[in-house]
């Protein structure tokens, strides 16, 4: 599979929302292979979905239009396992961060170099919402962990303000665009800016902030083990 680098780094759009408290985004274990079960049907109804409005500017599943900002996107996608996402926003919340409440409820939030099919993974500082030049804006973007390759590296579906899009990310080499041979396997997610410092992050792996397991652990594809 490949993956062609965007020519400039894009601004995820639609997680856009005014500033609002944030639930913390703590991890209940440390950096660890998920553990392997059954890969239940849910879970490929949201991949199937997912794989289904790749490389789509307007997205429809089943005849209705799918929103195109990272947050409504997921919460389509999810909605083909019957699961609302959305359901245990509190107000002021964008729609990152009522999955997060959602996750934080009913699945579970971890930190690991790979994750599960299915799961959802949250980034931070993808912009500066608050215009303010630094890099304090947390849960501003979220995929889909699609696949898991044999370097470790993710593919990552979501959704950007050129569509919906399949992308790496590898978190085992989070300072590398490309592997030794030139294959991309982090993308980039944040936009340059002009009042952006000299160490300022902008690849997915980079900004990476935590998946979220909504289903229990699914398989590994290619683990490293």
């Amino acid at each position: 599979m490949r993956f062609a680098l965007l020519a400039g780094l894009f601004l995820a759009t639609g997680c856009l929302s005014p500033r609002a408290v944030a639930p913390p985004l703590v991890a209940d274990e440390p950096m660890a292979v998920p553990a392997r079960h059954e890969l239940p049907g849910s879970v490929d109804a949201v991949l199937a979905a997912a794989r289904e409005t790749v490389g789509v500017g307007s997205p429809r599943l089943e005849g209705a239009s799918v929103p195109t900002d990272c947050s409504g996107y997921l919460h389509a996608l999810y909605k083909r396992a019957r699961i609302d996402l959305f359901s245990e926003s509190s107000p002021g919340d964008n729609g990152v961060r009522a999955m997060v409440r959602w996750v934080q409820r009913h699945g579970r939030i971890y930190r690991a170099r790979l994750a599960s099919p299915g799961d959802l993974v949250f980034f931070d500082n993808s912009y500066d919402r608050d215009g303010d030049g630094r890099l304090d804006d947390t849960l501003t973007h979220a995929g889909l962990v699609e696949q898991v390759l044999a370097d470790g590296t993710l593919l990552i579906v979501h959704a950007t303000n050129h569509g919906i899009v399949r992308e790496p990310m590898n978190l085992f080499h989070p300072h590398d665009p490309t592997d030794s041979s030139g294959r991309p396997i982090n993308a980039p997610l944040r936009r340059k800016g002009p009042r952006d410092g000299p160490h300022t992050p902008y690849l997915m792996s980079e900004l990476f902030a935590g998946f979220g397991a909504v289903f229990p652990a699914q398989p590994i594809a290619h683990s490293l083990d």
